[in-house]
């Protein structure tokens, strides 16, 4: 909530590493979980490694990195976003580094 009220361009960071990393990697992150949450090797409880509403990964990904490329942005809002993206990478690795300890 902090972020989008002081610095919503940061949200970009978020983005990039919950929802683009998902579904770039979203095959081996829902692995992991299946894995180290005992789940079911149907799909269940993994859904959220699931797009079926994006046909192409590979696709969609271009066009948002061409957005990307489009927001008119200072130099130190672009080095912020790129931190705030670090430090949210870093705080996911935690979570699935916790996980697979489990």
């Amino acid at each position: 909530k902090e972020v989008a009220e002081k610095e919503p361009y940061l949200l970009v960071a978020h983005q990039y590493t919950r929802y683009l990393g998902d579904l770039f990697g979203g095959q081996m992150m829902g692995g992991m979980a299946t894995r180290s949450l005992d789940l079911p090797k149907d799909g269940k409880g993994i859904a959220f490694y699931t797009f079926n509403e994006i046909p192409s990964a590979k696709d969609f990904i271009t066009g948002w990195y061409q957005r990307l490329n489009e927001l008119d942005l200072t130099q130190a809002q672009k080095e912020a976003i790129v931190d705030e993206a670090n430090l949210v990478f870093d705080l996911n690795v935690g979570i699935l580094t916790e996980l697979e300890g489990n």
